[in-house]
């Protein structure tokens, strides 16, 4: 349903913020591994990783980014969406991207369903090779709604999303799907 390749697996664990948790910490030691191979493992050594998050990210990826001793990069989203525009203007005015070792962004806010720009958001990612997760625990079973599928493309991009099957997905226990 997100167009992933028919190589892309995952697996089912005990919630949205474990899932988050699982991704992001597979994008911290994604992001060193790249970095060393670049700059060489002394030049990283040591070095403060950080993802970008908007404004409207879920608790769960603020806790998550503590818990793996990184740092957020916060980009306002006064529209309540994150954007490329947004992610493109908190760069500029940050000037420290090779710190950021991914971007999250959301697809289907729990307070409000918004869907994130996240084709924008993962233009962003690729341009400086940052891990791109989506955080889907509320919104992302939207995939298997013909009306409102449209509202995901970007999605086939994401290097990890996660969605909560005992939200619309109506199962009897919580469990979260990381992809």
């Amino acid at each position: 349903a997100a167009g992933l390749p028919a190589s892309a697996g995952g697996g089912f664990v005990s919630g949205g913020s474990a899932g988050n948790l699982s991704a992001l910490a597979v994008a911290r030691e994604e992001a060193k591994r790249r970095a060393a191979e670049r700059e060489g493992a002394d030049a990283v050594r040591g070095r403060r990783w950080r993802v970008a998050v908007s404004t409207d990210a879920h608790s769960s990826i603020t806790n998550t980014v503590r818990l793996l001793d990184m740092d957020a990069l916060v980009v306002e989203t006064p529209a309540h969406r994150l954007t490329g525009d947004a992610l493109r203007t908190a760069l500029a005015a940050d000037g420290d991207p090779a710190s950021v070792a991914a971007v999250v962004a959301t697809s289907g806010t729990t307070n409000a369903g918004i869907v994130d720009d996240l084709a924008g958001v993962c233009a962003v990612a690729r341009e400086h090779g940052w891990w791109f997760h989506v955080d889907g625990a509320y919104g992302a079973a939207g995939l298997f709604a013909p009306t409102v599928r449209e509202k995901y493309p970007g999605i086939e991009h994401a290097d990890s999303f996660i969605v909560d099957p005992h939200k619309w997905l109506f199962t009897p226990f919580d469990c979260c799907a990381l992809v």
